[in-house]
């Protein structure tokens, strides 16, 4: 098995509608030997506000982004040609499955690329900050954690590599965050390789559901609220719905009453979530042997023979079958709320699947050159594939745009940007306010010229996209070092 260890920084915080503006990937083989390297940058896409906040954490300039060789999709392509070079790899990132992974996903399935990569075709993947916290929980003196002023534990990234003695001068730069973050994984996996196997047996569904059907009672660690929660956990059901997903029962309430419950009664009870314990097959959950929970309070205080008896009234069929319908109930609601929330094609990677010809035409849309790929893209059934071949011409070469799909594309983009709407992105308005407070904070507490440059190209890039968008009749631009001399000098 092959490790890669990937980290991205990008323009804010949403998967679906932000970008990727660095890429570093590192691989090594099973005893941590560096393979390979790659480190990329691009150019920042169009459609995108990026966040003045997270350029100030990146250290970027808007002249920096727009000067980058690279576009978005190139990027992209260089990604796929270094991972193409292994097989059964171990994806590995920090704090990778809820926030790198979800933006890899988005930009192979907006340049219409198999997104699932990190878990199919033999490959897993982890999130080591799920190992830190793990380590931490059950074996606290094989790492270094440091507390912030609050006294709280802090498991950033950052944080971590100072307090196990690892260079972190370049946090927030990408391949330094890979570099660190193998380091980090190097060191705990030597010292704890019984709980290394467990993390990399979690890595994969399959195994996890294994785990949970074999034992019925097992420990469930979770680092939530700047703490760690440890769980002795009963399984229940499989959910009727979600076919990645487990109910189980912490042990640490009393079951007396509660099997006996009528199914309104306990669609109550449930409401209280910390009754139940929901696994997520596909997140890496922390599954562990009953013994490590049975070995902290309250659990400890409990007999076996208490232990049994719960479990032994858990079983009911009556109260599994309650359980059942409320469930089927709880998923059939969230999915008519979802569905009315999604509001853009950007929202939908997990709700229809493609069919099969739409696969194969995505596959060929890579080898049309650009003023033929919109036309090549007419032959998609799937609207929201056609949405983002036009975004994906718009955004390289947005001059090889029929003009029509182009004026309308533009206008939708503007009508999203410019919206005074609170959005899950980053709006214009929005935009403008974060750099209005960040003008005062500097005011206030003065900064250095570097933080200075960065918001006064802000402002002017931000000012840029407010009048092309507003435009009545907008001309094509391409956004890169000729607009950055245009804007900049």
């Amino acid at each position: 098995m092959t490790y890669i260890i990937y980290d991205f920084e990008t323009t804010g915080r949403s998967a679906r509608f932000d970008q990727i503006l660095q890429a570093g990937f590192i691989s090594y083989d099973n005893d941590f030997k560096l393979l390979n390297k790659l480190n990329l940058r691009s150019r920042i896409n169009p459609d995108v506000v990026p966040s003045i906040n997270a350029l100030r954490v990146n250290r970027l300039k808007v002249s920096d982004i727009l000067n980058e060789k690279k576009s978005s999709y190139e990027m992209i392509q260089e990604i796929l040609k270094f991972i193409s070079k292994y097989k059964k790899i171990f994806f590995v990132g920090f704090n990778s499955i809820n926030f790198d992974e979800e933006f890899l996903r988005q930009a192979l399935w907006e340049n219409f690329v198999f997104p699932y990569l990190t878990n199919s075709n033999g490959n897993n993947r982890g999130d080591v900050f799920n190992f830190v916290t793990m380590i931490h929980a059950f074996r606290e003196s094989s790492v270094n954690v440091e507390r912030n002023d609050e006294g709280k534990l802090t498991f950033k990234l950052e944080s971590l590599a100072k307090a196990n003695y690892f260079d972190s001068k370049n946090a927030h730069d990408a391949i330094a965050d890979v570099e660190v973050t193998m380091q980090l994984l190097e060191l705990l996996a030597k010292k704890n390789n019984d709980l290394f196997r467990i993390f990399v047996k979690n890595s994969q569904s399959k195994n996890v559901e294994e785990s949970i059907n074999q034992s019925d009672l097992f420990t469930l660690h979770n680092y939530m609220f700047s703490s760690h929660r440890i769980y002795l956990v009963k399984k229940l059901i499989k959910h009727p719905v979600y076919k990645n997903q487990f109910i189980g029962f912490d042990l640490k309430y009393d079951t007396n009453q509660l099997v006996d419950l009528e199914e309104g009664d306990l669609r109550e009870i449930y409401k209280n979530k910390s009754f139940f314990r929901k696994i997520k097959l596909n997140k890496q959950p922390s599954i562990l042997d009953k013994s490590y929970a049975m070995s902290k309070q309250p659990y400890s205080n409990f007999s076996s023979a208490e232990i049994e008896l719960k479990c032994k009234q858990l079983n009911s069929q009556k109260f599994l079958n309650n359980l059942q319908k409320i469930l089927e109930k709880e998923s059939m609601d969230l999915l008519d709320n979802q569905s009315q929330e999604i509001k853009f094609e950007e929202e939908t990677i997990y709700s229809k699947n493609l069919n099969y010809k739409d696969s194969i035409v995505m596959g060929d849309f890579h080898n049309e050159p650009w003023d033929k790929k919109w036309y090549f893209a007419e032959r998609f059934n799937d609207q929201r594939l056609r949405f983002f071949a036009a975004k994906h011409i718009y955004r390289n070469f947005p001059d090889q745009i029929p003009k029509k799909v182009f004026f309308h594309l533009h206008k939708k983009i503007s009508e999203r940007i410019t919206s005074l709407d609170k959005s899950v992105f980053t709006t214009l308005p929005a935009a403008m306010e974060e750099a209005d407070n960040l003008s005062l904070e500097i005011e206030e507490k003065g900064s250095d010229f570097q933080l200075k440059e960065q918001l006064d190209q802000y402002n002017i890039y931000i000012n840029f996209l407010n009048d092309y968008y507003n435009e009545q009749n907008p001309k094509p631009v391409k956004f890169d070092s000729t607009l950055s001399k245009k804007l900049f000098g």
